[in-house]
């Protein structure tokens, strides 16, 4: 339900020049550019699980500050987090479907960061700042839901190199445009207004 939803919600946002603007790439240009370069199924991995990291310890540090934070630069802090881990999921998918390469070492690094993301966001349910905004609280169990998502995915890894998938050119590259990283996967709640940024 949740993928599905999160499908809809990016080929929509895709679609829209507005929506786009209004949620930027979360990726910095030097790690886009890692991301375009790396293209070996266990680094590839490995590079996205580093991504979720730093954006899950800027979140961290975020809760940490919360008194000097308006409630949505938080949300777009834990949210940047969500993504991560949203693309991480697809990398760890699409390494899977494509095949010819052995992901056993890939698999248990994931198996050991989505246990590290899990008990860490554990910890910011119970922050005081979490418990009293509802948007934040619903937020943190939507990153709740991605690593769980994550940790399926990268359990479903099998031992062994895995057969490789020919594709035809056409399919390889919408493929390579779809998988292209920092897209808006942003799940949050629509049915209630949100705090508008002040303007400049």
């Amino acid at each position: 339900m949740r993928t599905a939803y999160c499908l809809a919600l990016l080929a929509a946002l895709s679609a829209s020049p507005a929506a786009a603007q209004v949620q930027p790439d979360y990726l910095t240009p030097e790690e886009a550019e890692q991301a375009r370069e790396i293209q070996e199924p266990n680094k590839r991995i490995e590079l996205f699980l580093g991504f979720c990291e730093l954006r899950l310890a800027a979140f961290e540090q975020a809760v940490q500050g919360a008194d000097a934070l308006r409630p949505y630069e938080l949300r777009d802090k834990l949210n940047d987090f969500t993504r991560a881990v949203d693309d991480t999921t697809d990398v760890v998918a699409r390494a899977v479907e494509r095949g010819g390469t052995e992901l056993k070492k890939a698999r248990e690094k994931a198996k050991a960061k989505v246990q590290d993301f899990a008990k860490r966001l554990e910890a910011i349910r119970q922050a005081e700042v979490i418990q009293a905004d509802e948007d934040l609280s619903f937020d943190v169990e939507d990153a709740v839901e991605a690593v769980t998502e994550l940790t399926e995915t990268a359990k479903a890894i099998p031992d062994g190199v895995l057969p490789a998938k020919t594709f035809p050119a056409a399919e390889a590259e919408r493929e390579e445009k779809e998988a292209a990283p920092g897209k808006p996967t942003l799940k949050r709640r629509t049915d209630k207004p949100k705090e508008e940024k002040p303007k400049n």
